[in-house]
């Protein structure tokens, strides 16, 4: 083998690392920018468990300022979120909490004393939830 045969082989080895490199910066962009992308879906996925938290919630706290007696109803529309998403009162906490996609978000309520109450949206029907202030108390039907 003569000199000029190894400074071949040489520049070959510089540039397919060379190559390499650009390839590796190239997928790692791509990795990044589909990253991105997955997280700003799973942030608008949980914007709608949020606004329907503050839907609820909203009704809550209307039924509970307007005094004993007051009802209100609120309508669950069918398909409003995908998959089915579990809404639950806790007196505990004093919130709704929406539990969508194994994550749950929580907003608080004016009132102390809240049934308990679970429900679940529908992919068939709308949910119409009666919402009641009994002396102070609020409580739910019609689910």
């Amino acid at each position: 083998m003569n000199k000029l045969d190894l400074d071949k082989k040489g520049q070959l080895s510089a540039e397919l690392l060379f190559v390499s490199l650009i390839a590796l910066v190239i997928m790692g962009t791509m990795l990044s920018l589909v990253g991105g992308e997955l997280n700003q879906l799973n942030t608008a996925d949980m914007g709608k468990a949020r606004t329907l938290g503050e839907k609820m919630a909203g009704a809550i706290n209307a039924v509970y300022v307007n005094g004993n007696g007051y009802s209100a109803n609120l309508t669950l529309p069918v398909n409003i979120t995908d998959p089915v998403t579990t809404i639950r009162t806790n007196d505990t906490t004093d919130s709704v909490d929406v539990i969508y996609n194994g994550k749950t978000v929580s907003v608080k309520v004016i009132p102390k004393n809240i049934n308990n109450f679970d429900i679940s949206t529908s992919k068939t029907t709308d949910r119409v939830i009666t919402i009641k202030n009994e002396n102070g108390v609020i409580k739910f039907q019609g689910y």
